[in-house]
């Protein structure tokens, strides 16, 4: 068994779409509409992994979400293995995209945080 994909809820689906494409590399290989819950979405994938961005007409007043606080319930941030960490933030960096310090883990290995346009935070975990 594997990971087929990761759901996250944007405020802005072009936006968002074309954050992952840029910063990551992801690709587009669906885009679905399902009008019941007034809700849209694109598959994106990278190396074989599938991020599914959904975009509603309601979001009930949520904007951002950006809670990085390891004692909260549910998924705190998703994390991309780089091999060279100063290389990716650089590259990263020349498209406009903030990181932050990097920073040494109990794990043993550096790493640095950014967030996606809608807050969601993103972790680069060098291996």
């Amino acid at each position: 068994m594997k990971i087929h994909h990761i759901a996250i809820t944007v405020n802005n689906l072009k936006e968002s779409e074309n954050f992952y494409k840029e910063a990551f590399g992801f690709d587009r290989k669906k885009e679905f509409v399902k009008k019941e819950i007034g809700g849209r979405a694109v598959l994106l994938e990278l190396k074989g992994v599938c991020l599914e961005l959904w975009e509603f007409d309601d979001l009930n007043g949520v904007k951002n979400y950006s809670s990085r606080d390891l004692k909260e319930i549910g998924i705190r941030h998703l994390a991309f293995a780089v091999d060279n960490l100063e290389k990716t933030i650089r590259e990263l960096s020349q498209k406009g995209v903030v990181c932050s310090k990097i920073s040494f883990g109990v794990s043993g290995h550096r790493y640095s945080f950014l967030s996606d346009p809608n807050g969601v935070a993103l972790e680069l975990y060098e291996k």
